[in-house]
């Protein structure tokens, strides 16, 4: 397999796994555990950044029209979208937690509003889809000084977060904001342009050393603003590692680059292919498998400690859910149920 499409099919079963873990942790048992959920939080937080930096690597710029660009993007992701988004409204339903006219209502607002809060994702991807052949254009033609200007103003709002929560000032709403004058470089397009630039212009070490060094380097600036919010104010740390963070940033950066640059095993790249093919199916069911499965199985007989506990269940859940989608693969149109 060509080593560009093998590092992007690593970093898809790596983000794969991380959006897993991120989903895995239940409630702590004892306050005392804290720093440890903190600990899990971090570890798994780049995990959709993630997706979207790698994912839009691959498709941008596009040399598709773009309607057929939308044909082919859009028809892959909305059916298995769509079917997975009413199985879990079903879901709620037979176990009561909404009632006939709450199911019906929420499929029909399915357009504008997640049937679960986790596909959020599903609507930013959309998104970045919509403006991918509009942007194309410019992406084939920038210059690098061009496209470092833009990450450049988009690495400024990504400030913003850390500012209000160390300065106590509301400058920054995890909601986003229209009225910003940074409203258009900001946001996860941004991510878009980091995969894009990552991609043709590779950040190359002449020793596996320097390259240590380096995402060591990016990982110990994105950990600086989680620890300060941990040590002085607890309550601002989701604002410092919300999607639109530096601390994101940085480790995203640090992941694609390391990845980028470093061979895995070959049986570590033959398992990341076939994660690679089905992790879009994974991402669907995985809450499903997570929470409906293996947490009602656990909650009367919940493990020690959260470091035991929750990379078991991310383990145990992504297996399951691999095998899952691996065996529905097998059934007539396939591809509307899981994408492939």
């Amino acid at each position: 397999m060509n080593s560009q499409i093998q590092y992007f099919n690593n970093l898809r079963a790596l983000a794969c796994f991380l959006v897993v873990l991120t989903h895995s942790a239940m409630p702590a048992l004892d306050q005392s555990f804290g720093v440890f959920m903190v600990l899990i939080s971090v570890l798994s937080s780049p995990s959709s950044e993630l997706f979207v930096t790698m994912s839009s690597s691959l498709l941008a710029p596009t040399k598709q029209s773009q309607l057929d660009f939308y044909k082919r993007r859009f028809s892959k992701l909305l059916w298995p979208f769509l079917f997975w988004s009413v199985i879990i409204l079903l879901i709620l339903f037979f176990q009561q937690r909404i009632d006939f006219q709450n199911l019906i209502q929420r499929i029909l607002l399915i357009p504008f509003k997640p049937a679960h809060g986790v596909y959020w994702f599903v609507y930013v991807i959309m998104g970045l889809y919509l403006i991918i052949p509009v942007i194309s254009p410019w992406l084939k033609s920038c210059t690098k000084r061009e496209h470092q200007v833009m990450l450049a103003l988009w690495g400024a709002t990504l400030i913003w977060p850390l500012i209000s929560v160390v300065f106590h000032v509301n400058i920054y709403n995890v909601e986003g904001s229209y009225y910003s004058t940074w409203a258009y470089v900001g946001g996860f397009i941004g991510y878009l342009l980091l995969g894009v630039y990552l991609r043709k212009f590779p950040i190359e070490f002449k020793t596996q050393g320097r390259l240590y060094l380096f995402c060591l380097g990016l990982v110990t600036l994105g950990t600086l603003p989680i620890a300060y919010g941990y040590a002085f104010n607890r309550p601002g740390i989701h604002t410092i590692t919300d999607n639109l963070s530096l601390s994101s940033a940085l480790y995203v950066m640090a992941i694609f680059v390391f990845v980028q640059n470093v061979k895995f095993p070959v049986l570590l790249e033959n398992f990341c292919n076939v994660v690679a093919k089905y992790s879009f199916g994974i991402y669907l069911i995985h809450i499903i498998v997570i929470r409906d499965i293996i947490w009602s199985l656990l909650e009367n007989n919940r493990l020690p400690h959260p470091l035991i506990e929750t990379p078991l269940i991310a383990v145990v859940s992504f297996f399951i859910c691999l095998a899952v989608v691996k065996l529905i693969s097998y059934l007539p149109k396939s591809k509307y149920i899981i994408g492939v």
